[in-house]
This record gives C-alpha cells, structure tokens and sequence, in this order.
C-alpha cells in the first residue's frame, strides 16, 4: 500500500524504466525508509509475469543480502507480496551508462524522468573510463565471495550513474551462486539461456555454462561498447 501511494499506483507518468521482468517507478520519500536525497526507485515484477519474475526478483534479494560494496547498487526495502513484488534502491538519477550513450528519443525521455530539463553532455572518454571501474570492481567483488556470484547480465544498461558520475553494478536479478567443482567454486550450469544479446560469451549457448570468464566477457563487450559508441551487436 505504501509503494503503491508513493508511485501514484504505479502510474506512468512516473516510470523511469522497464525489462524482462520488471518496470521501475521513481518517488520522493516512503515513509518506512529514512528520507535520501536522491529520491528512491521502486523496481516491481511485471503484471502477469507470475511464478519466474518473482523468484527472479527472490533470487536478487538473496544475492544483495550478503554483499556490500561501495559500487553495488545497494536495495534498501523489499516487499514480496505476490500480487505486487517490489524491490526499492536509492534513484540514480545520472541514468545507465546505456542511456547516456545512445542519444535515442526513448533515452532522452528517461533521462527527463529522472530530472534532466536538456539533454546532458556526452560522457568524456575518461567519465566512461571511471563508471567502467566502478562496475568492474563491484563484478570482482561478486566474484570473490563465497560461494563466488555470478551476475550473469553484464551489460551498459545494467550500468547505473549517480548524479556525480559514480558508476553502479544493478540488476542482480540473474545472479547466482556458482557451483563447485573439484574443491574449487568455477562455473554455474544453466538450462536457459541470460544475457542481452551482443552481450553474452558464445560459450553459453554451446556448453550451457556460465563463469567468471562469460562475466568478463561481458564487461569487455561493455568496455568496447562505451568507448566506441556503437551497439554490442555485431561488435
């Protein structure tokens, strides 16, 4: 009821994004959190999504309560009530580094919502540099845990941006722990295929298997992404 107050009911005029499983909504103040002053963002699990995109947004409640990191957008508040999953996290109103490097009419839109009244310049080389440092770090944190995470959704637009510059790794969604073998965490065997297209490592779709190393190679494809301009397909 409280989500559903702040966000006008979830109206339209206040969502700032949208993906597979979920839309974000932005709003001022909840009143069971205490106040930030970037406003917050309330991510809730698409209508009709059903059993998949609640234990998706399980599965990233789980992964962010054991894992701290400056660089990891960090979830304040959960409601997991069936009819209306939400996750909240501070509103990073600096956009995805997706957003602010296509210049496209619906990413200009969603930089309006979050407060932008023109257009923002394009990121310098060296900007990108350091939101690409910021999500790389957080990635080898992940990676260092124990049991060892796996994000499994490296991509720009998971890439998020305060209002300072200041990059975030979000959307954990897809995250799980890896699996052990031999005595050693390395790899987490999927039956489903996750990642954007352009994005994901070959060696998913062949061998069903998700690493560290499909992890990096989406980064690299981000790295190549940012500094190029260009889109990962293809690249």
């Amino acid at each position: 009821d409280e989500l559903t107050t702040a966000t006008d009911g979830f109206a339209e005029a206040l969502k700032v994004g949208e993906g597979g499983f979920g839309r974000v909504y932005r709003c001022d103040a909840l009143p069971s959190l205490p106040r930030v002053a970037c406003g917050f963002a309330v991510k809730t699990a698409l209508v009709g999504v059903g059993a998949q995109g609640l234990a998706e947004l399980q599965s990233e409640v789980r992964t962010l309560s054991v894992a701290c990191h400056p660089s990891l957008l960090p979830l304040l508040g959960v409601c997991l009530a069936p009819e209306r999953a939400c996750l909240v996290y501070p509103l990073c109103r600096g956009g995805s580094l997706e957003d602010r490097l296509y210049r496209t009419p619906a990413t200009l839109q969603r930089l309006r919502m979050l407060g932008f009244e023109t257009p923002p310049p394009p990121l310098s080389s060296a900007a990108r540099l350091r939101v690409l440092r910021d999500a790389a770090s957080a990635l080898h944190y992940l990676h260092t845990l124990s049991p060892m995470v796996l994000h499994r959704d490296v991509s720009a637009g998971n890439i998020l941006l305060d209002e300072r510059g200041n990059g975030y790794l979000a959307d954990v969604g897809l995250a799980r722990a890896a699996e052990a073998t031999a005595g050693q965490v390395s790899h987490l065997s999927t039956q489903r295929i996750f990642g954007k297209p352009g994005y994901m490592d070959p060696i998913i779709s062949l061998d069903g298997q998700a690493s560290q190393l499909t992890d990096g190679f989406a980064l690299g494809i981000t790295l190549l992404v940012s500094l190029t301009g260009r889109g990962a397909l293809g690249l």
